[in-house]
């Protein structure tokens, strides 16, 4: 659900931002939450690269597979995160989600882990504007909030630009479509509720089983708008970076979720340094892949 000029900028301040750090004040919520014996960390992360984003269209509901980078990458994510024991495993009703979850499993050796396929994660619905490429969708949203272009947008919204898209959409699609509304976008506050309440889930079922840790595979324009809640949690980088909706492909952002409390807190937003630690650990090490994979089907409700 995202343009190639945007995938672009947003690689290009992702890659300036990662070199100043997160802020001290970011860091100490993470060390203190890290601390706490209620709070799980779910390591949340985008789906790899798929022909629908090299195509720069509007993915949504449809899908697309996995690119031979976008592949790649999530191995290399995978390799990064090895030595973490995942306790529990979710990802979107998608096929970009299932693959790159797989990826992540296999060569972070957690492979055995069954995985929840569950609609709580996938990508926001767009209605008939699904698979419209960017300029068309850009065209939408900014023509409906009188703006020029993304820039403007990105000025006027701030942290709120991926809702305020997603919401432009649901309200165009609500007052034009005849699908039924099943079939229809979904509002940000659709969107919102429902990744938060699959995180919540995911955290609460590690904390039954005693684990620490989760791997969750969701979709960026969902992540964006699900950390768009918290933005007194964020750093001023990664709130820099949500402004534009770029979260990278296969990008993890740690969500530190207190299973007593219900608050959160987060690591850097898009984090790709599991890629390159990965990347570098296949330089010299072989993964074998496994030949299928364990998945707890939810059906779409």
């Amino acid at each position: 659900m995202i343009s190639k000029a945007k995938l672009m900028s947003g690689l290009l301040l992702f890659l300036t931002l990662s070199s100043t750090g997160v802020a001290a004040s970011a860091k100490n919520k993470t060390s203190n939450a890290k601390k706490n014996g209620n709070v799980v960390t779910v390591y949340l992360a985008r789906h790899g690269q798929t022909t629908g984003n090299v195509l720069t269209l509007n993915e949504g509901w449809d899908d697309y597979p996995l690119t031979p980078q976008g592949d790649l990458v999530a191995k290399q994510v995978g390799a990064g995160l090895r030595g973490i024991h995942f306790t529990q495993a979710a990802c979107g009703k998608l096929v970009r989600h299932l693959d790159t979850i797989k990826d992540m499993l296999d060569y972070s050796g957690n492979s055995k882990l069954t995985v929840l396929e569950t609609p709580q994660f996938r990508e926001a619905g767009s209605g008939k504007y699904e698979l419209y490429n960017g300029d068309q969708s850009d065209k939408l949203v900014n023509d409906y909030y009188h703006v020029k272009n993304d820039a403007a947008l990105s000025k006027k919204f701030g942290i709120q630009f991926v809702p305020k898209t997603i919401q432009a959409i649901y309200e165009i699609d609500k007052n034009s479509d005849t699908l039924p509304k099943a079939d229809r976008a979904e509002s940000s506050n659709q969107v919102i509720k429902r990744e938060a309440a699959g995180i919540k889930r995911v955290a609460k079922l590690t904390k039954n089983k005693k684990g620490k840790n989760a791997l969750v595979v969701s979709s960026g324009y969902v992540i964006a708008a699900y950390l768009s809640k918290y933005d007194h949690n964020l750093s001023k980088s990664d709130k820099k970076l949500l402004s534009t909706g770029s979260i990278p492909n296969s990008g993890v952002t740690k969500v530190y979720y207190n299973v007593k409390t219900g608050k959160v807190t987060f690591g850097k937003v898009g984090d790709l340094s599991y890629a390159q630690k990965g990347a570098k650990y296949l330089q010299s090490h072989k993964v074998k892949e496994s030949a299928s994979m364990k998945v707890d089907y939810e059906k779409l409700i």
